[in-house]
């Protein structure tokens, strides 16, 4: 069973998801900016608990801006993917 390579710093954890999400649009220019701006002092070693659970909290956030195919359970995506993972 081959896995993706898991990124090794924050910044190439934003950057993937990044990638993988091309329904971003400029609305999300906010979140995106905070996102790295966070994942520079992460990987710098600044390992806050505040910081990181912001940093967790902004990438759901964001994340559940993705949008859904109309007829499609959002429950059941999440799952899959969760699984995938």
């Amino acid at each position: 069973m081959s896995r993706k390579k898991t990124p090794v710093t924050f910044s190439a954890a934003v950057q993937e998801f990044e990638d993988a999400s091309p329904w971003l649009g400029p609305q999300h220019a906010p979140a995106v900016v905070s996102l790295r701006a966070m994942a520079v002092q992460l990987d710098a070693g600044d390992m806050a608990p505040a910081l990181l659970g912001q940093f967790g909290l902004a990438f759901r956030s964001l994340s559940k801006e993705r949008p859904v195919e109309s007829g499609v359970d959002p429950l059941t995506v999440a799952l899959q993917e969760a699984r995938a993972s």
